[in-house]
């Protein structure tokens, strides 16, 4: 089941954001994609081939967001659900073989997740513009002309991501009525980085926590650099953007959403 009408992903699109198939660290405000064609890799920080008179932006206190946070998504496929917990459990430190899920989440029919603990992390339009204004892109860095010298790429500026350390699963039968899992079994093997809060003997919603907040949603800026000035224009997302793409997609390796309905690597 895709989550293009999923409440998280409309309730992410509505604020401007677009959500992560993997969340993890690493993706941070600041942060360069290039896109060249259908692939689209993470190249650096901006500060990394830009250098300005300016001070480098600072990146804004975590601040709390409402809203999302209270939000679960559509019920999923048990097998595609669980494909998902694993990639975000490894995201939050915690390594757990889909066949141990399948054991504790054995009931389970469909299951449903929520982003807890969710903050904000950005820096501002008008901060990076500052530190944009003037400065020298370094041509002599060989990424740099394949994508900012290319009119067949694009190039994005992150600026603004949220973050969480804990996602709740909740398991429903086939009928939809919610069944326990086995959150015992879960503890003794999803590792020591991420704690599982549920009852021993079965719970219908697990909350696995870790140390570290990952990142599962974002906003981005293209920009043009042309004549020696940097051209921005936003980045909305749209309707078609989706956690997730059940099938054979799934087991092609780690993904970002970037634009409207359309599913791009970042290798």
């Amino acid at each position: 089941m895709a989550l293009c009408k999923d409440p998280v992903t409309r309730e992410l699109n509505k604020r401007g954001y677009n959500l992560v198939k993997l969340p993890r660290v690493g993706i941070e405000p600041m942060d360069v994609l290039g896109r060249d064609g259908t692939s689209v890799e993470k190249l650096g920080s901006i500060s990394e081939v830009w250098t300005s008179s300016g001070p480098l932006p600072s990146v804004g206190a975590p601040t709390a967001v409402a809203g999302i946070g209270g939000e679960r998504t559509s019920d999923l496929d048990v097998g595609i659900g669980l494909k998902l917990l694993a990639d975000a459990l490894a995201g939050l430190g915690g390594g757990i073989s889909l066949p141990s899920l399948s054991v504790a989440f054995k009931q389970a029919r469909t299951v449903q997740f929520r982003f807890d603990n969710v903050e904000s992390t950005s820096v501002t339009p008008f901060a990076l513009g500052k530190y944009l204004a003037s400065g020298t892109l370094d041509t002599s860095n060989v990424f740099v002309a394949p994508y900012f010298g290319n009119d067949e790429t694009q190039e994005y500026i992150i600026f603004d991501v949220l973050k969480s350390d804990a996602i709740s699963v909740t398991a429903k039968s086939e009928r939809g009525t919610e069944v326990s899992a086995d959150a015992n079994a879960l503890a003794g093997a999803v590792g020591a980085n991420v704690t599982v809060k549920g009852s021993v003997t079965g719970s219908t919603e697990i909350t696995f926590k870790g140390h570290a907040k990952v990142t599962f949603a974002f906003k981005v800026f293209e920009v043009v650099f042309e004549d020696g000035t940097w051209k921005p224009s936003g980045v909305a997302p749209g309707d078609g953007v989706e956690f997730a793409l059940p099938g054979e997609d799934d087991e092609a390796g780690p993904a970002i959403l970037l634009k409207p309905g359309q599913l791009v690597r970042l290798k």
